[in-house]
This record gives C-alpha cells, structure tokens and sequence, in this order.
C-alpha cells in the first residue's frame, strides 16, 4: 500500500503542479492582456495629444498669417497716408507762397492805384 500511496501522492502532486503552471499561465496571459489594454490606452491619450497638438499648431499658423495679412495691409494703408500727407504738405505750402505772392501783387496794385488817385487829385488842383 505505501507505494500505492507513493503512486497517488506522485499523480497529486503533478496534477497540482499542471494546474498551478495553467493557472500561472492563465495570470500571466491577463498580465500581459492587461498590460496591451495599458499599452493601447496610453497610445490612444498620446495620439489625442498629438492630434490636439496639431490642430493648435494649424490655428496658431493660421491666425499668424492673418495676423501678417493685417499687418501688412496697415503698413501699405500707412504708406499710403505718409504719402497723402506728404503731397497734402506740399500743396499746402504751395498755397501759401500762392496767397504771399497775391497779397504782394495785391499790395501792390492798391499801391499803384494809390498813386494814379494822387496824380489825379494833384493834376486837377494844379
């Protein structure tokens, strides 16, 4: 009988041994299952980062080349004042010696006529 129970005990033991190698493979396969459903999760949020990354990165680059755009376009708008008002300047000055130089033509003509009136009031009272 003891080698019976030597016999039974040997089958016991190696049918526990069987079971525990499939239940440690069992946890290790959901380990590993685990750790690829980790895996994939972090991929998923690094994509979305990435994803939303990218879209920052469109609409910073899109809102700078309005931004440009805009610039530019005031900065012709203000080439285009500077020069008006240059030329408004110079019109202006223009004028001025214009009305310097009628005020001294009108000056004098009033001197002249001046004169003429004189001349006449001399010549009648002579």
């Amino acid at each position: 009988m003891s080698d019976l129970g030597g016999v039974g005990g040997a089958l016991l033991l190696s049918d526990q041994i069987s079971t525990d190698r499939l239940l440690d493979s069992y946890r290790r396969a959901r380990e590993a299952n685990n750790l690829a459903l980790n895996d994939a999760a972090w991929r998923n949020q690094y994509n979305n980062l990435v994803n939303q990354y990218n879209r920052l990165l469109h609409d910073a680059s899109r809102l700078a080349d309005v931004q440009d755009k805009s610039l530019n376009s005031q900065a012709a708008h203000i080439a285009d004042l500077t020069a008006t008002n240059a030329l408004l300047a110079a019109e202006a000055q223009r004028l001025r010696l214009e009305v310097l130089s009628v005020r001294a033509q009108l000056e004098l003509e009033r001197t002249v006529v001046e004169e003429e009136r004189m001349r006449r009031e001399q010549s009648k009272g002579v």
